[in-house]
């Protein structure tokens, strides 16, 4: 697990209809939206692009939605129950020398393919502590390699070593009850049984939070999720 201190800031994360036994939401942030500033690009990658692209660690919507946040159920599941890997592999693209996703979440034993789709050298080194650490280099034009993960682990950073900005994070779960936010901040996680749970929420930026939640037949309770500003 990765080890971050933040400045305490403020999420509402709340419920919107239900339909089955999903769960469905939107998180905000309640301050100021950050600023995105130009990335410290490479010569080699400012030529992928025609406008200079901006940092994409902060992602937040004129209304305070906030993308690429990992919302997962994180306590109150029956124990016992296991999950088979999806058949599908996960993606780990570096494109425009970006990782696409940014944020992800597999199953233990799923495959994950490292692709590079750019014209330059990139390589994936991964920051892990549960599961075995690696470092693919990848030249331009090589197929994609494979990685499977074996443990429950999360988040664990992925960088590239010859372009700093590049992060990806990924979460290795042992259940399927996780979603990313998009856009507009929303998520949905389907297929959840009648029960209470700990859901909780983490970004790279912004940190974590956990709440409690109780989901009976059809209906889900409202939730909130709140970092409050530091006081002065």
């Amino acid at each position: 697990m990765i080890k971050r201190f933040f400045t305490p800031l403020l999420f509402s994360l709340i419920a919107l209809p239900a339909v089955g036994q999903s769960i469905s939401g939107v998180v905000h942030l309640d301050g100021p939206r950050p600023k995105r500033t130009p990335i410290a690009l490479t010569p080699e990658s400012r030529k992928l692009y025609e406008k200079h692209p901006l940092s994409e660690v902060k992602l937040v919507s004129a209304k305070g939605e906030v993308q690429n946040v990992f919302v997962y159920v994180k306590k109150g599941l029956p124990t016992g129950k296991s999950f088979p890997a999806p058949k599908k592999g996960a993606q780990v693209n570096q494109k425009k020398s970006m990782f696409r996703p940014r944020i992800q979440g597999i199953l233990i034993g799923q495959e994950v393919f490292m692709r590079n789709s750019d014209p330059v050298i990139h390589n994936v080194r991964s920051l892990s502590s549960e599961n075995r650490p690696f470092n693919i280099g990848q030249p331009a034009g090589t197929p994609d390699r494979k990685k499977v993960f074996k443990d429950k682990e999360g988040p664990i950073e992925l960088r590239c070593d010859f372009h700093p900005w590049m992060r990806a994070y990924l979460f290795v779960m042992e259940h399927p009850y996780f979603a990313v936010t998009d856009a507009q901040g929303r998520f949905t996680i389907k297929g959840l049984p009648t029960g209470s749970y700990t859901l909780a929420i983490w970004h790279e930026a912004f940190g974590e939070q956990e709440q409690k939640i109780t989901l009976k037949d059809s209906e889900l309770k409202g939730i909130k999720f709140e970092f409050k500003p530091a006081k002065p």
